[in-house]
């Protein structure tokens, strides 16, 4: 199990780069999928937090969460990539959401005059229609009954192109199949956005959800909590026991009257008189406030982020762009020192191997477990000099056998002592002997008598007959 900083580590295909951002149960990071030819996929990844606790019933809950998550497909719900496991740690692949929590977008809307009704309206929509499609969801037995369970703007976030994305389905329930992860009347979510009937540990469906997504929309368009409160205990209070929901008009006074209706229908405390789906408010929203559907409200949420945070929108993508620089940048001194310590053991084995003067001294050596050294030959010249240089020393000795016709003025013996050298160099396998001197014969003698055979020599004409000179008398 990891204990330490995962900064760097590579989890089976992805590069974790750095945190950014912690929950209950996990952490988030930036990371990388890298592939072949320059292939690379920014993604987020999610793991346990390192410390001590119920490790089991972390990890049920994280397999819950990529089971139900991966099966939602949907523009609005964060998408989900791979389960997988490293060295014992499991860890969620989704999707890189290129843009801000809606926690964020309310505290700096918060600062410069809260958010346009119409933005508002239109985030809370695409909010909603992811909901309805986790609502929907089912597999091969059947409907699956999900409950997000934990609807709030911390888990909701927005893309700079005005796309808002439901996620973190790590405590979302099941509630049609039996889940050893999500036990009825379990408290869990967060308490500022929870149903009565959450709190109270009654059974939950999806008017649950309808209700948080009534809190989250209300906070978006009135700037404050629907339920007067002190304290979050007098807050819990309020929700579970208290009294209904304040109408927006009262902190706003020209809040659209089709608007309030549709939250307030959203907040009632009895599930029966609420919305029946998130698809059915969705669809009132549409109607009280129809400017803030269609391309004119995409193009007022676009705007909005552009004003509110166009300036993190740059810096953003900038850290991401440096985070993937430095990743690359540690990737290459990783390699050099992978070929050094390569190099290094290479050359030890070559001076082991060098110091090693007969390793069949000891049998029991290490380096008999060495594989052979492949037998090194000599370069194409090396090898070819010799048959060269025999060749050479055929071609002398041959001169040298017809310098006695080409030079009648040497003596033959003369011309064969001076060829002699050359005929006993040890250029060739077997030196050639030299034939001894015979003894002086008459011309005609010597010249019907076979002329000894040497390995390097070549067979020489026949002689002339020799003339005897006439001496011409004196008269």
């Amino acid at each position: 199990m990891y204990e330490r900083n995962l900064a760097n580590v590579t989890l089976g295909r992805y590069q974790l780069l750095v945190a950014v951002a912690r929950g209950g149960m996990g952490q988030v990071w930036l990371g990388r999928l890298q592939g072949a030819r320059g292939f690379n996929k920014v993604v987020a990844v999610k793991t346990l937090l390192p410390e001590e606790g119920d490790r089991a019933r972390l990890e049920g809950m994280l397999a819950e969460e990529a089971r139900l998550s991966s099966l939602i497909q949907h523009a609005n719900v964060v998408r989900t990539l791979e389960l997988g496991e490293h060295e014992g740690l499991l860890y969620l692949v989704m999707e890189w959401v290129d843009g801000e929590p809606l926690s964020f977008l309310q505290a700096r809307a918060a600062e410069r005059g809260g958010m346009p009704l119409s933005v508002a309206v239109a985030l809370g929509s695409q909010v909603l229609a992811g909901l309805h499609a986790a609502h929907e969801l089912s597999d091969d037995s059947g409907p699956l009954g999900v409950v997000h369970r934990d609807v709030s703007p911390h888990n909701i976030l927005v893309t700079y192109d005005g796309i808002a994305k439901l996620l973190d389905f790590g405590i979302a329930k099941a509630t049609q199949q039996a889940s050893p992860a999500t036990d009825a009347g379990e408290l869990k979510g967060k308490f500022t956005f929870m149903a009565p009937e959450q709190i109270l540990g009654a059974t939950i469906d999806r008017r649950c959800d309808v209700f948080s997504a009534g809190i989250v929309l209300y906070l978006l368009t009135t700037g404050q909590h629907p339920f007067e409160h002190d304290s979050t205990a007098a807050l819990i209070h309020a929700i579970a026991a208290g009294g209904a929901a304040r109408p927006p008009s009262k902190l706003l006074p020209d809040f659209p009257p089709e608007l309030e209706q549709v939250l307030l229908k959203a907040l009632e405390k009895d599930v029966d008189k609420r919305w029946r789906s998130a698809e059915e408010m969705r669809a009132a929203l549409e109607q009280a406030l129809p400017a803030a559907f269609g391309d004119a409200g995409r193009t007022a949420v676009r705007e909005f982020m552009e004003r509110a945070v166009g300036d993190r929108k740059v810096a953003r993508r900038e850290a991401v762009r440096r985070a993937q620089l430095a990743a690359n940048f540690r990737d290459a001194e990783n390699r050099v020192a992978l070929l050094q310590t390569s190099a290094d053991s290479v050359a030890s084995l070559r001076a082991i191997s060098i110091s090693q003067t007969n390793p069949h001294d000891d049998a029991d050596s290490v380096l008999t477990e060495r594989p052979p050294a492949p037998q090194r030959s000599l370069p194409a010249r090396r090898r070819t000099r010799a048959p060269w240089l025999a060749a050479t020393a055929g071609v002398m000795v041959a001169l040298a056998a017809l310098l006695p016709r080409l030079l009648p003025n040497h003596d033959a013996a003369q011309a064969s002592s001076a060829a002699a050298p050359l005929a006993g160099t040890p250029l060739v396998s077997e030196p050639t002997p030299v034939a001894p001197p015979t003894p002086s014969v008459p011309a005609a003698v010597a010249s019907s008598a076979p002329a000894p055979s040497t390995a390097a020599s070549v067979p020489t004409p026949p002689e002339k007959p020799a003339t005897t000179p006439v001496t011409k008398r004196a008269r």
